[in-house]
């Protein structure tokens, strides 16, 4: 296949922007694909102690003998077995690696490949800043079309270094999103948690925390094995700590704190809220 500088600097460009995006990998095997045709690529991350999680794939593997590779034939992978020791890290061909690092591998390609009918299998190795995490870009041809040439293969380990630049910027990007995400989550619910147990007293709390999900007065009583009267006079308690008038007075106050309040969150946010009302 003929390269088009043309296209890889655009598509370089793109895959720059796409960092992050979910429109990252789909790029990637637009740029991979200018080297050389690929029946099939794979892009898949490896943690310590987890399944072979799926990242990306451009075409429709046969479900099953995929679920194999991803929950028990992975182990078998002489990319894996390269990965996993912290050695793979660059490009290799399947071809260089099976039988020189991994004995396993004419049970692996009984299992798998073989059923695949893949004919030859290439791919990169990215190891991750972050967890000892590792990143396989999978590339295969079928039975039905020929075997990668050695110039292909020259070019794919000439373009390594900037593949795996943008692969590990692009994981980077992913997991601060992802933190950011828990610290979000763990804010809300900090929150919630912590919201009226300063204030009110231990049952009002779970009365309060049920009215904010929207439950009448005979859910609570039911939720909370009490009778209805005593549900009320805890709500009108309540109400008259709080300065409110009724159940959507408190959902509103619950969410202009939310909205307000800077993390984190450590006490009960009514405490502030009703120290500048008196106050005021």
């Amino acid at each position: 296949m003929t390269t088009n500088l043309v296209n890889w600097t655009q598509l370089l460009m793109s895959l720059q922007d796409a960092i992050g995006k979910t429109t990252f990998y789909p790029l990637m095997n637009k740029f991979l694909s200018e080297v050389a045709f690929l029946d099939e690529i794979l892009v898949l991350e490896f943690i310590p102690s987890t399944n072979a999680q799926l990242i990306w794939q451009n075409t429709k593997t046969d479900g099953e003998q995929l679920d194999i590779y991803l929950t028990k034939a992975f182990v078998l992978d002489p990319f894996y077995t390269l990965g996993r020791e912290r050695k793979g890290n660059g490009f290799f061909h399947l071809n260089d690696i099976s039988a020189e690092h991994n004995k396993s591998y004419p049970n692996y390609f009984n299992q798998y490949l073989r059923l695949l009918k893949i004919k030859d299998e290439i791919g990169f190795l990215i190891q991750l800043p972050t967890n000892n995490a590792f990143v396989h870009i999978e590339m295969a041809r079928f039975q039905t079309s020929e075997p990668f040439t050695k110039n292909e293969l020259d070019v794919f380990n000439d373009l390594f270094p900037q593949v795996e630049r943008l692969v590990i910027a692009h994981h980077k990007e992913l997991h601060k999103q992802m933190s950011l995400d828990d610290f979000e989550t763990s804010y809300v619910e900090d929150f919630h948690r912590l919201f009226g147990t300063e204030t009110l007293t231990p049952r009002e709390h779970d009365v309060s925390l049920l009215m904010l999900q929207g439950y009448s007065v005979k859910a609570i009583a039911s939720q909370l094995s009490i009778g209805d009267e005593t549900i009320k006079m805890h709500r009108k308690n309540i109400y008259a700590k709080l300065g409110l008038n009724s159940q959507p007075e408190l959902l509103a106050l619950f969410i202009e704190l939310l909205v307000m309040i800077e993390p984190p969150v450590l006490r009960d946010p009514l405490v502030e809220y009703l120290n500048k009302r008196w106050v005021a």
